[in-house]
């Protein structure tokens, strides 16, 4: 059967999303939610500089919730800028008409538990249950971290282990091709020096409210064990000299590369480190493990495991990270579709693939 899907945002994730589904021989377009007035109006297949589809993009709300679909793939670029009270609000509407949602927009909804206290997803648990029981529907939060990197592919590689000593998970990120200064600078603290404060070091630090708490809490359940505690660290490498990037001139003296870490402890010492080494040149503390769009995996035990991740594309914005997104969100869509209402995440989804083989005679 053909499900027929709507795309929510055409940003860097719902491009690709978009993408995805035109594509798919077991998807059928059914609508296009759009922000930006320029788009309104406009053929989905004109959006992605492709064939027309016959879809035109709309930002009528009230239009793509009277839409007849299976799912909606719900990935708008400011999902989270007023802490995620839209994307409920929109969320819980299409549960309620009868539609499934695939999400990426707020990292806060990839688990919950009822000890799980996040002050951006109090309540929504239970608010997204009761839409999936109104709307006899289903809700799966999906996403490269939280939602498969840190959390999933680790619990997976655990299958082999017989003994667990340690276990490391370090993303890689490059932030050179980012073009918003503000998200740069004054989130992410690159250009500022090494001393001043900045969000993500906060939000880091206050590890409970910290969506990538997330990551750690799905391993250990999915393990079967509980931390002691959960200690945070930071470290910084300045540039050493001037450093230009797509948001301007990075200063000598000022943040370049940046790794924080979380460390899951259990009876007084480290078993779990999750850590994020960001950098916006690949000069800047070459040291640190390096790359873009990279994920490395080490599991001291029995047996010694050694895994990674790269990923790379050359489409529309070449963000490898966005393109993993919106596949992730893309191919959970039949499993959700098919699985009782309700709220999923990774530990209860049933296992899927991926999507499907494209190519000549195929």
């Amino acid at each position: 059967m053909a499900y027929r899907v709507i795309q929510w945002g055409t940003g860097n994730v719902g491009k690709h999303g978009l993408r995805l589904i035109v594509e798919r021989p077991d998807f059928e377009l059914a609508g296009v939610r759009v922000y930006n007035p320029d788009k309104v109006g406009v053929d989905a297949g004109d959006l992605l500089g492709s064939s027309p589809t016959g879809i035109l993009a709309t930002d009528d709300v009230e239009a793509i919730l009277a839409l007849d679909a299976d799912c909606v793939a719900y990935s708008p670029l400011g999902g989270v800028l007023d802490g995620g009270k839209q994307a409920i609000e929109d969320i819980t509407r299409l549960l309620e008409s009868g539609k499934n949602v695939v999400s990426s927009a707020v990292e806060e909804h990839a688990y919950f538990r009822p000890d799980i206290r996040l002050n951006a997803a109090v309540g929504v648990g239970e608010r997204l249950q009761e839409a999936c029981r109104k709307g006899g529907t289903s809700f799966f939060h999906i996403g490269i971290n939280p939602g498969f990197a840190m959390d999933m592919w680790p619990i997976t590689m655990s299958r082999l282990s017989r003994r667990i000593d340690h276990m490391r998970v370090t993303e890689i990120v490059d932030m050179s091709r980012y073009n918003s200064i503000h998200i740069v600078r004054n989130i992410l603290g690159f250009g500022l020096r090494p001393d001043e404060p900045s969000p993500i070091d906060a939000a880091m630090g206050d590890v409970y409210q910290n969506p990538f708490y997330l990551c750690l809490r799905m391993i250990v359940d999915a393990i079967g064990v509980s931390l002691d505690d959960i200690r945070y660290s930071r470290e910084t490498a300045v540039a050493d000299h001037p450093l230009e990037i797509a948001v301007g001139t990075i200063e000598a003296g000022t943040v370049a590369a940046t790794r924080f870490r979380l460390d899951g402890i259990l009876h007084g010492r480290p078993v779990i480190t999750l850590e994020w080494v960001w950098r916006i040149h690949e000069h800047a503390a070459p040291e640190w493990p390096t790359g873009d769009a990279r994920w490395l995996l080490h599991i001291d035990g029995d047996p010694a495991i050694d895994s990674e991740i790269l990923l790379t594309t050359d489409e529309d914005a070449r963000r490898p990270d966005s393109l993993a997104v919106a596949a992730l969100v893309a191919n959970a869509i039949p499993t959700v579709c098919r699985a009782e209402p309700g709220v999923l995440d990774n530990l209860v989804l049933p296992p899927h693939g991926g999507g499907y083989f494209f190519g000549p005679g195929i």
